[in-house]
């Protein structure tokens, strides 16, 4: 059996307050747990920092599904401490677009002088790819990337 929690529920902007308690304040992020543990992660917006409550002490041993790179779907990703460590294992993907290189895209956001590092300098092994619109294997989960209109950027639904 998977448990699935939604640690990030908002559009462009988190918006935590008293107000939002109902559908949650932080962006895009859901995590799906596999019995042993391993997790999918779809998107990776402000959310993402939430699971540190479901992990524990635990490190991050999964993937992480990008479902594009708006700011909204990337902004959590160096601000899990469990994805940041030693023994941290993610194998990260977003949707495949040029200029065909998944840590260079990533490079574009994420990395001086807009942030102080950059997603190489993320601790535990990580990799990082590209996915074609199509049907994966994703943590023993089948998981179709299907292409869907959004301005700026391969999307997938």
């Amino acid at each position: 059996m998977f448990e699935v929690t939604l640690l990030g529920v908002r559009g462009s902007t988190p918006a935590p307050g008293p107000e939002h308690v109902r559908v949650g304040g932080h962006t895009s992020c859901i995590a799906v747990e596999r019995p042993d543990g391993r997790h999918l992660v779809l998107d990776a917006g402000t959310g993402l920092r939430n699971l540190a409550g479901v992990l524990g002490a635990a490190p991050l041993r999964g993937s992480i599904a990008l479902t594009h790179l708006h700011w909204d779907h990337v902004q959590g990703l160096p601000f899990l401490p469990n994805a940041d460590r030693d023994d941290a294992e993610v194998d990260l993907f977003v949707p495949a677009q040029p200029p065909g290189d998944a840590t260079g895209l990533l490079s574009r956001l994420m990395g001086p002088p807009f942030f102080p590092i950059g997603p190489v300098e993320l601790h535990g092994r990580w990799t990082r790819s590209m996915l074609d619109p199509g049907v994966h294997q994703l943590e023993g989960l089948e998981v179709t990337c299907a292409p869907v209109h959004h301005k700026g950027g391969t999307t997938y639904g």
